[in-house]
């Protein structure tokens, strides 16, 4: 089981795996500076959020942990969120991420 965030702050649990190309496009009309859609992967706590700048942020809602990666085109972020749905938190943990929301 999954969910999704949308830029306006609304969620959806379980929603089609082809509205995933949507969430992310939800990103180009965003009018705030640090707009961004998330997919959690509810029995996990993992979340991973795309951002208008070309980020992405994988975090652990309750202990934190987060992590980024950028710049993250659309096809790769797609790729990233289906094997967080997926449960591949292992492997995600293992990708090339830096420490943080952002680089300093």
């Amino acid at each position: 089981m999954f969910s999704i965030v949308h830029t306006d702050g609304s969620g959806e649990e379980n929603p089609p795996l082809d509205s995933l190309s949507d969430l992310y496009d939800e990103l180009a009309s965003v009018d705030r500076e640090h707009g961004d859609v998330s997919v959690i992967h509810d029995a996990s706590g993992w979340c991973m959020s795309a951002h208008r700048d070309g980020r992405l942020v994988f975090e652990h809602l309750r202990e934190g942990g987060e992590r980024h990666m950028m710049p993250v085109n659309k096809t790769r972020a797609l790729e990233l969120w289906r094997r967080l749905i997926d449960g591949d938190i292992d492997g995600l943990l293992a990708e090339a991420w830096r420490p943080g929301y952002i680089q300093r």
